[in-house]
């Protein structure tokens, strides 16, 4: 006769609020994707993160719930992942949501419909605003390089790794400061090179 697992009712229900957490943050972002929500649920991605880390440090006893949770930690990257697509697109304008709202209401304001060629023309400034972006960050990441070679600190740094970095700092401050620009400047303090983000509001 097979061994039946013990199962751990504390760290069920523990693994059920995650899933539940998780389904309503996906909610979430998705009406902040849809302009339904003017802010970016940072807070409450933030805690589930916490959450998973903290459970994740008790172990799983059996074979059962180590699936799960495995499981579990697979769905949130793969959310992770699609929210940092569109997170992406958003920053550069090519989100088809923001770019569909946006024409909806240049529309409305002209009262008449937004042509082919003005569609076009909207989409080739969003890849101009992505490349300025790019050609920003890229400078950024130069700058500190330099400055950290200066100060004796590694620079074994890639520009993908900075780049993300950047980009999270961007957001974190656009949602607290509800400004449309972040500015990065290096600094060095202490004899260590930094990156500091400036909110610029227009």
């Amino acid at each position: 006769m097979a061994r039946r697992e013990r199962i751990d009712r504390v760290l069920a229900n523990q693994m059920d609020e995650v899933e539940r957490r998780m389904f309503f943050l996906k909610i979430t972002y998705g009406k902040y994707f849809s302009g339904l929500e003017a802010v970016e649920p940072l807070r409450e991605k933030d805690d589930l993160r916490r959450f998973m880390m903290e459970l994740s440090r008790k172990g799983m006893p059996t074979t059962r719930e180590r699936h799960r949770w495995q499981s579990l930690k697979a769905r949130m990257t793969s959310l992770e992942q699609y929210w940092k697509r569109n997170l992406l697109m958003i920053e550069r304008g090519t989100h088809p949501k923001m770019q569909f709202r946006a024409m909806q209401k240049e529309s409305e304001r002209n009262g008449k419909p937004v042509t082919i060629d003005e569609r076009l023309a909207s989409r080739r400034e969003a890849r101009e605003s992505a490349a300025r972006e790019d050609h920003e960050l890229r400078r950024v990441y130069d700058t500190f390089v330099a400055a950290r070679k200066k100060c004796g600190q590694s620079a074994d740094l890639s520009y993908s790794a900075v780049r993300e970095v950047l980009r999270g700092q961007s957001r974190n401050i656009r949602s607290q400061y509800r400004c449309e620009e972040v500015r990065f400047k290096v600094t060095v303090e202490k004899g260590k090179a930094k990156v500091k983000a400036v909110p610029v509001k227009t």
